[in-house]
């Protein structure tokens, strides 16, 4: 058997045996492999890993390649030719037309953070809204994945909104990080530095490759734990109304899945990386689900593999770029029977769209809003809040796990606490390890946003 190179920059790709047949295509959900991850340049046409002789969603998909990743992170192919490199394009105009500007952010003036909340809802709005109405209104995509099925116009509002909101917390992360490097609370790599030192430079151009296989392990692990039992009832079930996808159910998210979302912006906090590096993140996170959630299968960011998890839920955590959940026993190559998935979810079709909410939904939504709050009246100078920095970090933190958990308890839920990784042993070996995944996802999910916190909050002596 030959291997077979895929037409981007993926390396090889040993060819599918799936189903006791040999695909001639390239089996990996993922761009089209053009620059920018086109096809034949266009955002607009179908992936050459899809066989468009099957239905859409049912082109069998192998893991993606642990060996081949090295090649892609050393050469940058990985953003060169894949849509990473819109949104590092987007985030490089963005940094160079509408600049930090230090000196105001050393205080929270109302003109310069609203002029970057403005911004933000701007590029969201228009860029979501543009893979909207290309596919849903001009319809120049038509293999969609549940053909008989659109987003009613109640659908989408609600998806909007929260997708707004999304954009709106994006902006309250990207102001306390300018504040805190403007103020001394956090140390950064300067322009000055990179353009005069070699180190500084390709330290930078370093972190701008490994953002995105960053952000691939981030999502896999975060998105696991929001998936144990409480946490996704009062949290990430909210995501998961949509169960036929359109791209603002992207960013359709509890205000604390938000929060620990945005927590991938971690190693701007740990190390002193340059601006661009934390604006590269950010646009990532907040651009790259809108067409990963288009709902079709025929244009340059087709994503069958996250598809497949909002279809049948218990499969797929994580993004096609990184073969985790292959190794961790979640990964789903295709509608219908499947070779590969070890796990509980069904073949039962999802609700294109439902909202089951509860009494105790909404009680964690006040209390959860409550711990916000309590830490915005620290940020403002409320004296009361200002003097327990730790416990309002904490708080904000750590007190969403704490108070899905107390809910869950009160409600009576007969469903185990680890559900739906109930079956995973609790310790042992890391391959379906539930203490592994969820100590993991704790670490890069939970932890970011306590030190984030208390790096604004706690007092420095050093600092403008």
């Amino acid at each position: 058997v030959k291997w077979q190179r895929s037409s981007g920059p993926s390396a090889l790709i040993e060819p599918t045996t799936l189903d006791g047949e040999t695909t001639d295509h390239c089996t990996m959900s993922g761009p089209g492999g053009g620059l920018a991850g086109t096809v034949d340049g266009s955002f607009f046409r179908t992936p050459t890993w899809v066989d468009t002789a099957k239905a859409p969603g049912r082109t069998s998909q192998s893991p993606a390649s642990w060996t081949a990743l090295p090649g892609k992170i050393v050469t940058g192919q990985g953003l060169v030719f894949s849509p990473n490199l819109i949104w590092f394009s987007i985030a490089v105009l963005n940094y160079l037309v509408f600049p930090y500007d230090f000196d105001k952010a050393k205080t929270f003036d109302r003109q310069w953070m609203l002029q970057r909340v403005v911004l933000n809802l701007m590029i969201v709005g228009g860029y979501y809204g543009f893979w909207s109405g290309s596919m849903y209104l001009a319809n120049v995509t038509s293999r969609k994945f549940t053909a008989d099925t659109r987003p009613s116009m109640f659908n989408v509002a609600h998806n909007v909104w929260y997708t707004m909101l999304g954009a709106l917390q994006w902006s309250v992360w990207e102001i306390l990080f300018v504040h805190m490097w403007a103020t001394g609370k956090l140390g950064y790599t300067t322009d000055a530095e990179v353009l005069s030192s070699p180190t500084a430079a390709l330290t930078t151009l370093a972190w701008f490759i490994v953002i995105p296989v960053w952000r691939g392990a981030h999502f896999y692990f975060a998105h696991r734990f929001i998936h144990i039992r409480a946490l996704y009832k009062y949290v990430h079930s909210l995501h998961h109304r949509n169960g036929d996808i359109e791209p603002f159910s992207g960013m359709t998210m509890h205000p604390v899945e938000h929060l620990y979302y945005f927590s991938c912006l971690a190693p701007s906090v740990w190390f002193a990386t340059h601006p661009l590096v934390m604006l590269f993140n950010g646009m990532h996170l907040v651009l790259s689900p809108a067409c990963s959630h288009s709902g079709f299968e025929d244009h340059w960011q087709s994503d069958q593999f996250h598809y497949l998890h909002h279809a049948r839920f218990e499969c797929n955590y994580g993004s096609a770029s990184l073969p985790l959940d292959h190794w961790f026993g979640t990964f789903r190559e295709k509608f219908g029977d499947s070779k590969l998935y070890s796990g509980e979810a069904t073949t039962t079709r999802a609700s294109p769209f439902k909202i089951q909410s509860s009494a105790l939904f909404d009680v964690y939504f006040v209390g959860s809003l409550g711990l916000f709050a309590a830490f915005g009246f620290a940020v403002a100078g409320n004296t009361t809040a200002m003097a327990i920095p730790y416990a309002v970090s904490a708080g904000l933190a750590f007190g969403p796990l704490v108070l899905a958990a107390v809910l869950y308890h009160i409600s009576g839920d007969t469903e185990s606490p680890r559900w739906p990784f109930h079956k995973e042993p609790l310790f042992g070996s890391l391959h379906q390890s539930f203490g592994f995944n969820a100590a993991v996802g704790f670490l890069v999910g939970v932890l970011p946003v306590y030190q984030f916190a208390t790096a604004l909050l706690a007092t420095c002596s050093t600092c403008a």
